[in-house]
């Protein structure tokens, strides 16, 4: 039987089928898609086997069915430890305007994005936490550096790059807003892991808040 190769920009993906070695076709199919599409060789890649044994690869998995196959050895970027300014650039008014672009340019509720924003740092540009998370949306340096963010210190920068990673979190959850929120705050592999909400008191704590925020006064959501 053959090999074939399906891609997506968006999420490259490899299926392949029995009768063929599968590390030898794996192989080939990691080196067309990393010529296809660079950032398919600089993520961790999942497998998951389908309901007729064809074997289905991927570095951005949606769904619960995809196992862990190769992890990425992961560059380390080093941002700096404190932005070079030391007054925030934007007024307050300034943050609605950016999160509403934010919002409009990757399909979110503006209410989510300012509930984190007001639960991960205050709404306070240069806020670091004692693990390294930065910025308005407490972007950590690995994912930041994924996101392809230059300057978490920048509150559009840090904004959009928050906003990017949270929708592309609803959507590895089916638009479940509390398991992506979860994955936020505790990564999408520990959400992944325990099948739903892990149990570590600082990410229950986190949803709830976030959530309290979001549906403040009882209001519908949509």
């Amino acid at each position: 039987m053959g090999t074939i190769l399906k891609y997506s920009k968006k999420c490259p993906l490899m299926t392949i089928y029995h009768g063929m070695q599968r590390l030898k076709v794996f192989l080939v199919c990691m080196v067309a898609a990393a010529t296809l599409y660079p950032g398919a060789a600089e993520a961790d890649i999942y497998m998951r086997r389908g309901p007729d044994g064809t074997l289905h690869f991927s570095n951005c998995p949606m769904g619960t069915d995809w196992k862990l196959y190769a992890r990425e050895n992961k560059k380390q970027y080093r941002y700096a430890s404190y932005p070079s300014r030391t007054r925030n650039p934007y007024p307050p008014a300034g943050y609605e305007e950016l999160i509403t672009s934010a919002a409009r340019t990757y399909g979110l509720n503006p209410r989510i994005i300012r509930s984190v924003i007001e639960v991960e740092s205050g709404f306070n540009p240069f806020a670091r936490s004692p693990k390294g998370a930065m910025g308005l949306m407490q972007i950590m340096p690995q994912t930041a550096y994924d996101l392809g963010l230059n300057d978490p210190w920048d509150p559009a920068e840090n904004i959009a790059a928050g906003t990017r990673y949270l929708s592309w979190l609803l959507r590895k959850y089916n638009g479940n807003l509390q398991l992506a929120l979860a994955a936020y705050n505790a990564g999408p592999s520990a959400v992944d892991a325990y099948g739903g909400i892990p149990p570590y008191q600082e990410t229950t704590e986190y949803v709830k808040n976030v959530l309290a925020r979001i549906f403040e006064g009882g209001s519908s959501f949509q």
